[in-house]
């Protein structure tokens, strides 16, 4: 049963959303899995804070001496960090729950897979729609690496109709990776964009939108369920991504129509949307793919709609050099060579190229929302996104 206290991170696979596409687990799958979920609990709250009172202690100190002054950026930072035994050993551990996080649910999914498939299938579909295109090509920032050392990544198929991938990646992957934090459906940050134009633009009530890297879909259901009478677009160019998220958002009752494109070329004819948004997803791009991401969201929106992607905040924001290197951490060690990179983009500039007037762009933080197993909301006392927005 999941905690009654809506502050405390999760500590059971069981307060995860579950929905009828999802894996079925057994006692020892959840047994698996709850370790998982403990085992980064205590890394994250218990030895990755030790790593700062190391630094200040002892690191800090030895490199004030060496370079004759305060560090200046996180690489050097890293550099100095690197040779400390003690975070060697928790980077060591991190790298290590990560992959573990495959290992414990790549058997689950395979030995029930072909059922996935079936139950993921809808012949005849009561509310949304999937649109696959065997002539999108997968993006060469996408098939250079397993991200998040998932293996096969986003969009490995190994048979008909497969949906490995989606099935692996909605089964508890961000739910224990972050104690919970998303939401029991993951759908934290729809839900924090919705909360966010509620406050900022409470008339803005989109009727066309469009979820560029969706994924499965976990962000895309929130804005699904936030404005009922809009027409929901989920948009990937994984294959078993979108069959796995079709699936799953029929057996959940939404609307939503899931296309296989890309993000950065969408095929949607101009002004088609009101609202164009992301979640976590521009960092998994390159940075040639940002610049065309920004001119296709503008070319396919309509006069007064958004563009708004849900990210960290970039690094000339955090306000020491060790938060850059806490932060920079995927980039050398989770198969994200480009989360650095994103995160010292001038977005201002990124806007203004794709066509964005500079005043109506904002680069802003916005507190998170949980939505709680009841379906109600909760903003905790701390968190934020940061959020890159910007209105034709």
């Amino acid at each position: 049963m999941a905690s009654t206290d809506i502050n405390a991170p999760q500590t059971s696979i069981s307060g995860l959303g579950r929905h009828a596409v999802m894996a079925a687990l057994d006692s020892d799958d959840e047994a698996r899995l709850n370790y998982q979920m403990a085992f980064s609990r205590h890394l994250r709250e218990n030895v990755q804070s030790k790593n700062k009172t190391i630094y200040d202690g002892r690191v800090e100190p030895a490199l004030k001496r060496s370079l004759g002054r305060a560090p200046k950026n996180r690489h050097e930072v890293r550099r100095a960090m690197l040779g400390d035994p003690a975070y060697q050993w928790w980077a060591c551990m991190r790298r290590h729950q990560q992959e573990m996080g495959s290992q414990h649910k790549i058997p689950i999914i395979e030995r029930q897979i072909d059922d996935l498939i079936d139950k993921a299938r809808v012949d005849n579909p009561m509310l949304g729609t999937l649109h696959l295109d065997d002539e999108v090509a997968v993006p060469r920032y996408q098939s250079a690496m397993d991200m998040h050392w998932m293996p096969g990544s986003y969009h490995a198929e190994a048979q008909e109709n497969d949906v490995f991938a989606g099935a692996l990646y909605d089964l508890g992957g961000l739910y224990m990776g972050t104690g919970g934090k998303m939401g029991p459906y993951n759908d934290g940050p729809g839900w924090s964009v919705v909360n966010w134009l509620d406050h900022v633009r409470p008339g803005f009530k989109p009727s066309n939108v469009l979820d560029i890297g969706c994924t499965v879909g976990h962000s895309t259901l929130a804005y699904a369920d936030a404005w009922p009478d809009a027409e929901i677009h989920g948009l990937d160019f994984s294959a078993p991504l979108l069959r796995y998220a079709h699936g799953r958002a029929e057996s959940l009752g939404r609307s939503v129509h899931f296309w296989q494109g890309l993000a950065e070329d969408t095929k949607f004819p101009d002004n088609s949307f009101d609202l164009v948004v992301s979640s976590m997803f521009l960092h998994e791009t390159s940075h040639k793919a940002v610049y065309n991401i920004a001119a296709e969201a503008h070319r396919v929106l309509r006069p007064g709609g958004l563009m708004l992607h849900v990210e960290q905040p970039p690094f000339a924001m955090m306000d020491s050099a060790w938060r850059q290197f806490e932060m920079d951490w995927d980039t050398h060690n989770n198969n994200e060579p480009f989360w650095g990179p994103m995160h010292d983009m001038d977005l201002a500039d990124v806007a203004t190229k794709g066509g964005f007037a500079p005043d109506n762009i904002e680069q802003v933080m916005a507190p998170f929302v949980v939505p709680q197993n009841d379906g109600s909301m909760h903003v905790p006392d701390k968190g934020e996104w940061f959020f890159f927005a910007a209105w034709k």
